[in-house]
């Protein structure tokens, strides 16, 4: 019962002042943080960070609306003495003049990574105290307009476990940083290539259902050894020992690559039994979200060679109730075809 109390404690707070700060967030909670509540909660964490705030992103492109007003708030960040860092990708277009104003006008501490390794993750960190992770990028697509995954977490211990991977990314983000995942209460956090070890296990000991809504899923019928052709058998496998397993995935109107793989995907989920749909074309769904039983993941990982093999990604594995829940409904809303209600 001790989550539903967390919760409890932080609706009121949602209720009486909007968005809460990190310290206000009671302390092990975790609360999900899906498409247009991403921006506010960024907002609140960098407005109420005290000391330190730390960030790794994929992209980072400017639009008043969103970005400008987050560099502005890193900005003040700065000027009442918190330390603000940031490491962004290098090969994004977009990116370096990026980091060129981050430093030159907002007087933010930011580099791009290494070009020997792309880092994809999406990922803030406050005063070593609160951690918010998932898909949204840093553009202004992503956060007013596409279905997007992320978590809040006001832990410590799962901060300090990011905190340690930010530093060794910051170092070197070219080397594999050697990171065991972490359990603290109802969260395991994860990097880099713990990502099937954490789900696997999931996926094969499933006994009722399986929820997987995912932007890209590149499975291919010769790499029958590969992470993401194990993580789709084991989709199968369960299905074949009678679990409900389903599966959204992005169906893009200007994207023909990630319609490509899904396309060859969904058509060899289907042909195994598994229910698959597509999400409403209109919108990117690029969340990464999954729900097996009693666990949800969520993370920066899409199902591909890449993410599982190569690049910098972030996780975690959640058993708190509210938070399962909480997605679960997300799931079901996209899985009719209806729009997420902000503040949903």
């Amino acid at each position: 019962m001790r989550g539903w109390t967390v919760i409890a404690a932080l609706l009121a707070c949602l209720c009486g002042c909007g968005v809460p700060t990190p310290a206000e967030v009671p302390r092990g909670a975790v609360v999900p943080v899906v498409n247009r509540d991403y921006f506010p909660t960024l907002m609140r964490m960098i407005e109420g960070a005290q000391r330190t705030v730390e960030f790794i992103q994929l992209e980072w492109h400017y639009t008043p609306e969103t970005v400008g007003r987050i560099q502005e708030a890193l900005r003040d960040a700065g000027r009442r003495g918190v330390r603000v860092r940031g490491l962004i990708e290098d090969h994004i277009s977009f990116n370096p003049r990026s980091v060129e104003f981050l430093v030159e006008k907002f007087g933010v501490d930011a580099k791009l990574d290494t070009p020997e390794k792309m880092t994809h993750n999406k990922l803030f960190i406050a005063d070593g105290a609160a951690v918010l992770l998932g898909s949204t990028n840093l553009t202004h697509n992503s956060m007013a307009r596409n279905n997007e995954t992320n978590v809040l977490i006001r832990d410590t211990a799962v901060a300090g476990y990011f905190q340690d991977y930010f530093e060794r990314l910051w170092a070197d983000s070219a080397e594999e940083p050697d990171l065991p995942p972490l359990a603290a209460g109802t969260v395991t956090a994860f990097t880099n290539r713990s990502f099937l070890g954490q789900v696997l296990p999931l996926f094969d000991g499933a006994k009722e259902s399986i929820r997987v809504l995912m932007y890209g899923i590149s499975y291919r019928a010769g790499n029958a050894g590969s992470s993401v052709n194990r993580l789709v058998e084991a989709l199968v496998a369960a299905r074949r020992r009678g679990v409900g397993v389903r599966v959204l995935l992005d169906r893009s109107d200007y994207n023909e690559g990630i319609n490509e793989v899904n396309e060859r995907t969904k058509a060899y989920l289907e042909s195994q039994g598994v229910e698959v749909r597509w999400d409403d074309e209109r919108v990117t769904s690029h969340a990464k979200l999954i729900i097996a039983d009693d666990a949800a993941v969520v993370g920066s990982y899409n199902w591909g060679r890449d993410a599982m093999d190569r690049r910098n990604e972030c996780g975690v594995l959640l058993t708190d109730p509210y938070a399962r829940d909480y997605f679960i409904r997300y799931f079901d809303t996209l899985w009719e075809g209806k729009p997420w209600p902000r503040g949903g």
